[in-house]
């Protein structure tokens, strides 16, 4: 009784949480219209394909979560998310150097980026290749993405936004860098599932299959949900609204 409930429950918060990601983009894409800062029309669109990358990642995940999708369909939207999140987090970085009136390169980005672009696409080709060979030969580097996100999106860019004084553009970032952080964390309980539910014996014994993975899954897909409400934010802090004031 208990775990149907749940499900239920952890259901409305899955439907709830594609709505809202699904609005974070929406909404970005409505007002890159309306703004006329070149740098906010640009990150309004690519928080626009975040929204959507991600979008599509949560509904592939519930799908192989309900036998529905097999697995490999879900590592090829899983790596490419992590690709345009860390373009988004390049282009803000750049960014907010450019909107620092000291100019200053933090954690010396300028010359970082590249090898860790160089990463980024070695690890997440060879990540693939291992899925569509049969997901052997993994080791520990598929989860290179996943640091390398969590660190530039959640120590860099934050101490780079605070040297910005650009307030819409900090808030906008802000809300981006709760939004990856959380987004990590549900990506890492969604990945630890899915290898297990590839090995019988693993899935078997498995804490995840418990009572209490019905606690893990449920607080996991609430954080998505506010994953998701902070990527609305950070889209609608793109413009101004609290600045604007009457000159009357």
């Amino acid at each position: 009784m208990v775990s149907s409930l749940l499900n239920a429950l952890t259901a409305a918060i899955t439907v709830f949480t594609i709505l809202i990601i699904g609005y974070a983009g929406y909404w970005a894409l409505s007002i890159r219209g309306a703004l006329r800062t070149p740098l906010y029309k640009n990150h309004a669109l690519a928080l626009a394909v975040v929204a959507a990358a991600f979008g599509v990642l949560d509904i592939e995940a519930t799908l192989v979560d309900i036998s529905i999708l097999v697995v490999p369909a879900i590592f090829l939207t899983l790596f490419g998310t992590f690709l345009f999140i860390f373009y988004f987090i390049d282009s803000a970085m750049l960014s907010a150097r450019r909107a620092d009136p000291l100019l200053r390169d933090t954690a010396r980005w300028t010359m970082l980026r590249k090898p860790l672009w160089v990463i980024m696409i070695v690890t997440i080709t060879f990540a693939i290749g291992s899925s569509v060979a049969g997901y052997s030969g993994y080791g520990g580097i598929f989860l290179l993405p996943f640091i390398l996100v969590a660190i530039t999106g959640g120590a860099f860019l934050p101490r780079a936004t605070r040297r910005s004084k650009d307030m819409t553009f900090n808030r906008h970032l802000k809300w981006f860098g709760i939004f990856v952080v959380l987004a990590i964390v549900w990506l890492i309980v969604v990945l630890l599932g899915t290898f297990q539910a590839m090995n019988p014996v693993t899935l078997y014994n498995s804490p995840l299959t418990t009572a209490g993975s019905y606690v893990i899954d449920l607080a996991d897909i609430l954080g998505l949900a506010v994953a998701g409400f902070c990527l609305y934010k950070s889209a609608k802090s793109l413009v101004p609204l609290n600045k604007i004031e009457t000159d009357q």
